[in-house]
């Protein structure tokens, strides 16, 4: 009888431990003022100051910026009306893929989190800086549709280029420092 319950014991310790490294991990997370959405649901975040994410989590900003804070300290705020998703790299990096909108990073090392627009690679010439799809309101470097990169040099002028290295100086304003 003693061992049985031992090994029930022992049984019962192993299920808990493979339910709890089942459970998805966090990779971020998501804080806002205002309502936003996460995995689809809309989320008021009254009462509550941050929202765990998950690899995979898609995160829309409606009327108000959404910051999306990695555990290093590197931040990604989207602003109103903009998408992006995290995940886990194939090198347990984490990745910001910015899908609609606008997008100001805030990195505490250049490849602390790998950031994406669309689906191309956005190498950070700096470690603040903002990054977009459609139209630029900052100079910066943004990416349209068919996956070009326009760089804006602000008063300096504005170049075309087919690539994914972001070559502008980043706007040294950032609303997360």
């Amino acid at each position: 009888m003693k061992h049985l319950k031992a090994l029930l014991l022992i049984a019962l310790a192993l299920t808990l431990a493979s339910v709890a490294l089942a459970q998805p991990a966090s990779i971020a997370t998501v804080s806002a003022s205002g309502p936003f959405t996460l995995r689809g649901a809309t989320v008021n975040p009254e009462g509550v100051p941050s929202w765990p994410a998950m690899s995979g989590d898609e995160i829309a900003a409606q009327s108000v910026p959404v910051t999306i804070t990695f555990p290093d300290g590197s931040r990604i705020v989207l602003s109103p009306n903009s998408r992006g998703r995290v995940q886990t790299g194939a090198d347990g990096r984490p990745t910001f893929q910015l899908l609609a909108g606008e997008a100001l990073y805030d990195l505490r090392q250049l490849d602390a989190v790998r950031l994406l627009a669309l689906e191309r690679t956005v190498t950070p010439p700096a470690f603040r800086g903002t990054y977009s799809i459609g139209a630029a309101r900052r100079g910066g470097t943004f990416w349209t549709a068919r996956n070009t990169a326009l760089v804006l040099a602000g008063a300096a002028g504005a170049g075309v280029a087919t690539g994914i290295v972001a070559t502008s100086t980043p706007d040294p304003v950032s609303p997360i420092r």
